[in-house]
């Protein structure tokens, strides 16, 4: 994934886009042999820390390199184009191998039964959490653009776990409603969708029963390229930066935020992280 990342000119870390920036001016501006390679070497260093975390991870299933191959070759700007999808799409949507493996042990350890997913894009976090589910376990995955319930189909039900994995294409906050009038509930949820309506998605998920007891609240790029630490520049990123700030005075809860890839953010009910009859 930090190849794929690289060739494309993107990355989540704005650490590395800077560094990016000044390897480039520093190639016009005639730098000391010196400097350029220590600049080369600080970037190398990064890149290779993301490959030994890789390296010494347990490889994807077959499927789910499939899906994670078919994203980045797929011809996401011609399709736009053509108006068969509803925003122009780019690969580094996916959440990545590292991260993928990461969630996956996440429903594995949590003996996890359910998965309410809140952003599908091509269905890689999906099969990723069906995979770590029991025989009948659910996965339902929430996704706004059409055009991309059948491509996820196509690639998940490779899968002997594809079954597991149920679609639901309109807005979010329409659907995990619904769930909530069946009065659904989910042992894990991931956030991966619209920034601007994570605590949208918290407030109906907390309010309204959708989180299971002893249930695990996963939000992904709780970092967001940088813009929740630093100047937000856009409307996704202040979003995010007013979910983290909202999240962090919710007394109900307990948090980590963990470093990985664009950040993931961990919640739990105080009263699921305390053992029986303990206080805080």
């Amino acid at each position: 994934m930090a190849e794929e990342l690289t060739t494309l000119g993107q990355h989540m870390d704005p650490v590395v886009v800077k560094l990016w920036e000044l390897q480039n001016m520093l190639k016009s501006t005639g730098v000391t042999v010196e400097i350029q390679r220590t600049l080369d070497e600080a970037l190398d260093l990064f890149f290779k820390r993301e490959r030994c975390c890789e390296d010494h991870t347990s490889p994807a299933s077959l499927e789910l390199q499939q899906i994670s191959h078919m994203t980045f070759s797929h011809p996401w700007e011609d399709l736009y184009a053509q108006g068969k999808t509803l925003w122009s799409l780019r690969p580094f949507m996916m959440v990545g191998f590292l991260e993928g493996q990461f969630l996956k042990f996440l429903v594995s350890m949590s003996n996890a039964k359910r998965v309410l997913e809140i952003g599908t894009f091509t269905g890689y976090t999906a099969l990723a959490f069906a995979e770590a589910l029991p025989e009948e376990g659910e996965v339902i995955t929430c996704e706004f653009d059409p055009y991309l319930e059948n491509l996820v189909k196509e690639y998940t039900s490779k899968s002997v776990h594809g079954r597991k994995i149920s679609i639901r294409i309109g807005p979010a906050l329409e659907t995990i409603n619904k769930l909530a009038d069946d009065k659904q509930s989910f042992d894990i949820i991931f956030l991966d969708a619209n920034k601007d309506q994570y605590w949208e998605y918290y407030q109906v998920i907390m309010d309204r029963g959708l989180l299971a007891p002893r249930g695990t609240i996963v939000v992904d790029n709780a970092l967001f390229q940088g813009q929740v630490y630093c100047e937000t520049k856009d409307k996704m990123g202040e979003g995010m930066k007013a979910f983290n700030e909202n999240l962090s005075r919710d007394t109900r809860v307990k948090t980590v935020l963990v470093p990985i890839r664009d950040g993931v953010r961990l919640i739990r009910r105080i009263e699921d992280m305390l053992a029986k009859g303990q206080a805080d």
